[in-house]
Order: C-alpha cells, then structure tokens, then sequence
C-alpha cells in the first residue's frame, strides 16, 4: 500500500460541499424558525430530545450507508439486518433471562454480541460477493434484502418478541443523561469518528480514492478489495447496532423493524453530498441531513399531516437528492 496516493489538492476536492449540500443546513434553519412559528411545541425540551434520538438512529445507519456509496456501491439490506438484529437481541436475551435471571449484565452483552456478529457477518458476505464478483452490489445486497428480510420473519412469524430484562429497556433504551437519550451520545461519538477517519487516516483518503477513479486505486497499488469488504461489513455492523437500539428503545424484537431505514439511509446519504458515483461524502453533513428529514418527519406530526403525504415528501426530498447529484455530475476532477 502506497501512501500519499491522493496529492493535497485531488484530496480537498473530494471533500468540496455540493450545492445540495450547502442548502440542507439553510433549508434545516428555515424549516426549525417555520415549524416554531407554527407549531410552538416543536422547540420544547421534550420534542428537541425526541427529535435527535430518532435522528441518531438514522445518522448511525446512514453514515454505514455513505462508506459503501463512497466506493460507488450500495447496500439495500440495511433494514433487514436492522429487523434480523432486533430478533436475534430479543431471542437471545428472553432466554437467557429465563436461564440466568440474576445475571442481566451478562444477558444483555452477550445477546448484543451475537447480535452484532451476526450483522457484522452478513456484510462481511455482502462485501465477499461485491469484491469478487462480476454482479452488482445493487443486485447483491437486493438478493440478500429478501433472504435475511424472510429468516427475520420465519423464526418469529412476525411475532413480537418480548421478556428481555428492565436493565436493557428501562435503564438504558428509554434512560437520558443530561436530557439526551443514550443513542444520541452514541451515534455523535460515531460521526465524529468516521468523520476524522475520512480527513486524517489514509484508510479514508484510499476509501476515497477507490470511489473516485478506482482504476488508478488499482494501479497505485491500493487493496480495493479488502477496502470493498470493510465497508459493506462496517455498515452492516451499524445496521445491526441501530437493530440493538432500536430494541431497547421498543421493549420488543420485531421481524418488520427498520424497513423504512433501506430508502431513508440513502435519501439521507444523497442530501448530504454524497455522490451515487463514488468518491464523495462527508459524515457530518449526513449528520445534518438525518436530522433535517428527522424534523421534516416530526414537523408533519405535530401538524397532523396524514401520513400517506409525508410518504410523498420524502420522495420528493429523494428527486430532489438525485437529481441535484445529477447536476453535480461535472464537478471535481478525480485525476
């Protein structure tokens, strides 16, 4: 592996904001300042907590979902490892809560272990097949949407799963520190993270590199393939730890949990700037554009607008994600 293989320059512009980008934080500030006018419960304490708890589960999920688009790929079976981690947490858990009743720490750490190896496993796969393989990741991670989406519903019959210790649920799923849920701290720490991975380690800039021109990375000498695995693996295993949250969060596993977060990951990744060609995309700005569809979808509630039309837009958030990706398609230079 050669290091320096992204001159200074070719870096800073992989990481230029694009015009979406620059006007989600503007359309986030006009949309806070509107909803407050209208509705004046939007900046109570309780709604601003809510809204970043419910924020912090997209960023998580979204932020795996840009590694992936970074290298010009996509992962569609996200929400199924959500639902397959929530059931496999629950399952786990009951059980060895009726086995060792006066042992809840152990329970919960090594329910949340298999559930996280589990996950992690399926991207591992997804990654596999991605690197080598001639077919698609769209093609790919679409077959494994269908087989892990059908094992989440045939081991529970679409059953909730319940019986998990008040520790988990009470303590730390629905428990705050200074006001915030514990996802909130979480999923900031996350961001933060990924974000200096991307600006100060060269496994970012290679990320980047890959997405950009990835027959130069080739040549340059740069492991595209292992570089392939690891994303598809990390945003499994975020998937998966949305999964454990969002179970906590419930008091339940359940087989049809997450399904929405397949095309709000990505909405969420493409109004940041993150490019559906590769090579382009920064996790604080997926930070603010999970939070911008978190108030859109809260804003609408507190109005009372019938769900079928908040359905509509957030797709109309999405065309309006792709078609200024589109737009953006003569931008920076990858040479």
């Amino acid at each position: 592996m050669r290091e320096g293989v992204l001159q200074p320059a070719a870096y800073s512009r992989l990481l230029q904001v694009s015009i979406a980008t620059s006007i989600v934080p503007l359309l986030l500030l006009v949309l806070a300042v509107g909803l407050s006018i209208a509705e004046p419960r939007f900046f109570s304490e309780t709604n601003i907590a809510n809204i970043l708890r419910n924020a912090s589960y997209l960023a998580i999920i979204s932020s795996g979902q840009m590694l992936v688009m970074i290298l010009g790929g996509i992962d569609l079976s996200v929400g199924v490892v959500v639902a397959l981690s929530s059931v496999t947490t629950s399952i786990v858990m009951s059980r060895l809560s009726a086995l060792w009743p006066d042992h809840a720490t152990l329970t919960i750490l090594i329910s949340c272990v298999i559930a996280l190896g589990l996950s992690t496993s399926i991207g591992l796969i997804n990654g596999l097949l991605v690197a080598y393989t001639k077919a698609s990741a769209f093609m790919i991670t679409l077959g494994t949407l269908t087989v892990v989406g059908g094992i989440a519903f045939y081991i529970t019959s679409g059953i909730p799963i319940y019986g998990m210790p008040e520790g988990f649920t009470r303590e730390f799923g629905r428990a705050s520190l200074l006001g915030l849920s514990y996802p909130t701290y979480i999923a900031a720490a996350l961001i933060l993270a990924i974000a200096l991975a991307q600006r100060h380690l060269n496994i970012g800039r290679h990320l980047y590199a890959v997405g950009g021109h990835g027959p130069a990375a080739r040549a340059s000498g740069l492991p595209v393939k292992k570089l392939t695995i690891m994303a598809y693996t990390l945003c499994s295993a975020l998937a998966g730890l949305v999964g454990i949250l969002l179970t906590a969060r419930i008091g339940s596993g359940q087989a049809n949990l997450g399904s929405e977060f397949m095309l709000q990951s990505i909405g969420a990744a493409v109004l940041a700037g993150v490019s559906l060609r590769g090579g382009i995309g920064r996790a604080e700005m997926v930070a603010v554009s999970s939070i911008f569809l978190t108030v859109v979808a809260n804003g609408m509630n507190l109005l009372r607008i019938d769900s079928k039309l908040q359905t509509i837009v957030f797709g109309v958030l999405l065309l309006f994600a792709i078609l200024m990706d589109r737009r953006n398609r003569g931008g920076p230079s990858y040479d």
